[in-house]
């Protein structure tokens, strides 16, 4: 069904797992020194519009009793490194 145009209009097809988001958790919760009582949700999008990354990774920590913080990173999940990182502290 992915061949069916405007099927993932929202670019949140579901690739094969390569371990990415994993990696890039553990990236995270080492560089901000996380438990396992914060959530962390890494999304990579794609975007079809004028002006922004074909590519970006959203990385999004919840934690009880405190805001949401996301922060975006303009190219895939499998292509960040720890000094990409740097924009979350």
């Amino acid at each position: 069904m992915s061949g069916v145009p405007g099927h993932d209009i929202l670019g949140l097809g579901r690739p094969r797992p390569d371990g990415s988001a994993a990696r890039v958790k553990g990236l995270v919760r080492a560089r901000l020194g996380l438990g396992d009582d914060a959530t962390l949700m890494v999304t990579e999008l794609h975007c079809h519009e004028d002006g922004c990354p074909d590519v970006e990774t959203v990385i999004a920590l919840m934690r009880a009793g405190k805001d949401r913080v996301s922060w975006k990173i303009a190219k895939p999940m499998a292509e960040i490194t720890d000094q990409d990182l740097a924009v979350i502290g």
